[in-house]
């Protein structure tokens, strides 16, 4: 016999569901739509200016991709600034995080000081950093002096441009994954500490065996956002690029997201711009993965 719910629990029901709609509508139609239709358009020659000459191709597209040479260039640029970005701002946003949430005079200064950089936009961010390290300035010189660097303009440097774009990157992301941090902080009872430190515990060794490990589902967030922010890098981009070709200076800037969006709005070929959208989408889930795994070996 069917256990029948009361009228209370089925009203509880549909104002759960109510307000859980709106988010389920933004991600069907901003997120799962346009993953199903990128998927779909992969698989054809599409082009919005020639509708008629559309035809289906299967997998030739992905076939093409495997072998240019100049995605093989953008998956590099897009990988160089996963491998950089993402352990430099985790580790800095913990540090900064662990100092905020210290107790002392104006930490809500610091607090709002730290975040800034994370709500000003990318363009004047980028504007800012290629004037800092443009020919002849403090800053590109300081490098010059200390690390044997060339003084000249970073933006429009082949070699330079890259770690130019990282450094502007992380200034910018850093504050968001601190904020993250500090919440996760805050959740830990100070009861744990308070009684490691009566048992004779370090401020390390509290930290090493009760704080990391409590803060490691942050740490999934913090690196999960990072990986997909770092993989979907655009804005610095194309600031730097500035009225050139994005990617540029020759192509030391080509990530995967530059390559998807030349070949899907400046060369007109979207189903090919389409198949590097997905090739980029199952990367991240597989980084995703990945470091789900690992994070779960140290709980």
């Amino acid at each position: 016999m069917k256990k029948r719910i009361s009228r209370n629990t089925r009203s509880r029901w549909i104002t759960a569901y109510l307000f859980i709609l709106p988010a389920f509508l933004f991600w069907l139609i901003w997120f799962f739509m346009p993953v199903c239709q990128s998927l779909g358009l992969s698989f054809f020659e599409y082009n919005y200016a020639m509708p008629k000459n559309n035809h289906f191709v299967g997998f030739e597209n992905y076939l093409n991709l495997i072998r240019d040479t100049k995605f093989h260039l953008a998956i590099g640029h897009s990988l160089t600034v996963v491998v950089i970005a993402v352990p430099i701002q985790t580790i800095l946003s913990l540090v900064m995080a662990l100092l905020i949430n210290s107790k002392f005079r104006g930490r809500g200064i610091f607090r709002t000081l730290f975040y800034a950089p994370y709500v000003i936009s990318s363009v004047a961010v980028a504007t800012v950093f290629i004037y800092l390290f443009a020919q002849n300035q403090p800053v590109t010189r300081l490098f010059a002096r200390l690390f044997g660097m060339e003084n000249i303009a970073w933006s429009v440097s082949v070699r330079y441009a890259l770690p130019l774009v990282i450094m502007m990157f992380i200034w910018q992301q850093v504050g968001f994954y601190m904020i993250m941090y500090l919440s996760g902080l805050q959740s830990i009872p100070t009861e744990l500490t308070e009684v490691a430190s009566i048992d004779g515990a370090t401020r390390f060794q509290s930290f090493r065996y009760i704080t990391w490990p409590l803060l490691l589902p942050t740490t999934f967030l913090v690196v999960t956002y990072g990986i997909i922010a770092s993989f979907q890098i655009f804005d610095q981009i194309s600031a730097v690029a500035g009225t050139g070709a994005i990617g540029s200076p020759g192509n030391a800037l080509n990530t995967i997201m530059s390559f998807f969006y030349l070949n899907s709005f400046r060369y007109g070929n979207v189903g090919y711009g389409s198949s590097a959208a997905v090739f980029l989408f199952i990367m991240i889930c597989v980084a995703t993965m990945v470091q789900k795994k690992f994070l779960d070996k140290e709980v």
